[in-house]
């Protein structure tokens, strides 16, 4: 049992990698291969394909994380399914250390972080790179092992701060550092990786843009508003992103790869894909674009009736009315709303190749609305508050006046109601509650289910304390720990 831990937090000696056979290595991956540390890493092409390990974790692990990121908050609810146990607890904020979401999730994300910490330890074997490749790489991993702590931090609060191999024995003997901590490392690595990331790369790769995105983040949540104003008026300065047009094409396989998308992992679908399309469409799947579905995640009333009329988002965020793949072409669709952002046509219903965007320019314009309005410039912030909303509405009809955020109450609930309706299921949304003290008033009892024959919806009693903004750590890292190494949250 103990030997579990060492693999759980810290991995182990040997490490599965996907490697892959072409140039799109993050698209096309070959069967998996055990490289161990007497006979990997010893040449540049060895380092690089240990990178697309760290990101294929990481490719394995997003399109699951509305789970913890989604259906805690008011956009989403949940329910019992044999596809998703623990789901029920989740939905009701009822979550005890045993339950599997976040034990899994706990396991995923520190296997991920192990595989960046093996190959920064053997990033100065090889003698072979060319140009800046070793420095990209260094970049890349730093980058990812940030964005993989952040969650976690983000999560748990205070988490084991791994940064090497570790053997067994210590391993067991890693308590949590504080949040601190894990914020000050996560600022260390993204700010290395900047400096060694190169600005333009592919699609599904880390680049300088998303290390400045990332960490300017970071900063927000840390409430460090004049460095996160400083590297935000960079990132907008490096003249390499843009909100496009249309918010549909953000979810397009024709344009997934855009301007706007800082920072994406990318998939094919029946080879290299995800089953997040499935998890939210209704069972009997959507004619035309899969045969199944598990409608899992279930968009709440609450979020429905907050978009208004004429917001070009709510169509792609939310169908209403399902037409289930077996139906006639006579058939009448039937009231059953889903979440649609993530609806592409799949050939194989279980792996779809549409990409996931972690980082967006909509997101860091928001994000910079936020800190202006917090350095007391409410007049800028509105600017850049209304750029987003204005593509939302195609045209500037619907911008917020002066009078619409007199308060600063009033802005920071309009800036929310804007985060939330742009980035609906992009993991944002309970983060968002949770940083800015408002999910305990939130989330007492919402609005699920609507019955569109009674006009009633089903309330959802989720009833958040605040010990409820971190889950508690999962009982099985507590045991695999050495006695009293791993301690608990409170309240749990």
């Amino acid at each position: 049992m103990k030997r579990k831990s060492y693999i759980h937090i810290a991995g182990a000696l040997a490490l599965t990698l996907s490697l892959t056979s072409c140039e799109d290595l993050l698209l096309n991956p070959i069967p998996e291969s055990v490289l161990t540390t007497t006979n990997a890493f010893s040449n540049a092409r060895d380092i690089e394909l240990g990178v697309f390990g760290v990101y294929s974790r990481l490719q394995s692990r997003v399109p699951t994380d509305f789970e913890l990121m989604e259906v805690p908050s008011d956009n989403m609810f949940g329910e019992y399914f044999a596809v998703s146990p623990g789901m029920d607890a989740i939905n009701t904020l009822d979550v005890t250390p045993t339950n599997q979401k976040i034990n899994s999730f706990w396991q995923a994300t520190y296997n991920g972080i192990f595989r960046a910490n093996l190959i920064l330890s053997k990033i100065d074997v090889p003698t072979d790179y060319t140009g800046s490749k070793k420095d990209n790489y260094m970049g890349e991993l730093k980058f990812l092992r940030a964005y993989q702590y952040f969650d976690l931090v983000r999560i748990f609060g205070g988490v084991p701060k791994v940064t090497e191999v570790l053997g067994i024995t210590d391993a067991q003997n890693i308590g949590r550092a504080s949040e601190q901590e894990i914020y000050d490392f996560i600022v260390q690595d993204l700010t290395e990786a900047i400096d060694q990331l190169p600005e333009t790369t592919v699609q599904g790769r880390a680049s300088k843009g998303a290390a400045i995105a990332l960490l300017a983040k970071v900063q927000v949540y840390r409430e460090n508003w004049a460095a996160a104003r400083t590297l935000l008026e960079r990132l907008i300065a490096m003249n390499k992103y843009e909100l496009l047009p249309n918010y549909r094409d953000l979810f397009q396989l024709a344009t997934e790869t855009n301007k706007e998308a800082i920072f994406s992992l990318a998939y094919v679908g029946g080879t290299n894909g995800h089953a997040l399309s499935q998890l939210l469409l209704p069972n009997g799947g959507v004619k035309g674009y899969s045969n199944v579905g598990s409608r899992v995640g279930r968009p709440t009333w609450d979020l429905h009736k907050a978009f208004e009329k004429g917001d070009t988002r709510f169509d792609q965020t939310i169908t209403d009315y399902a037409l289930i793949w077996t139906a006639t072409s006579d058939a009448d669709a039937f009231w059953w709303p889903y979440f649609s952002k993530w609806r592409v046509p799949a050939e194989v219903s279980t792996s779809s190749g549409i990409d996931i965007p972690l980082l967006r320019y909509a997101d860091m314009l928001l994000l910079y609305s936020e800190v202006l309005f917090k350095l007391g410039e409410k007049d800028k912030a509105l600017v850049e508050l209304n750029k987003v909303r204005a593509r939302a509405f195609k045209s500037a009809d619907k911008n917020y006046v002066a009078a619409d955020v007199a308060t600063d109450k009033a802005f920071m609930d309009k800036l929310l109601l804007e985060r939330r309706l742009e980035l609906a299921v992009e993991n944002n949304r309970w983060f968002d509650l949770v940083r800015t003290g408002r999910f305990v008033e939130v989330l007492q009892t919402i609005e699920g289910e609507y019955n569109p024959s009674t006009g009633k919806a089903v309330p959802v009693v989720r009833n958040a304390q605040p010990f409820m903004k971190y889950f508690p750590i999962p009982w099985e890292q507590i045991q695999l720990a050495n006695k009293n190494v791993l301690t608990q949250n409170e309240g749990y």
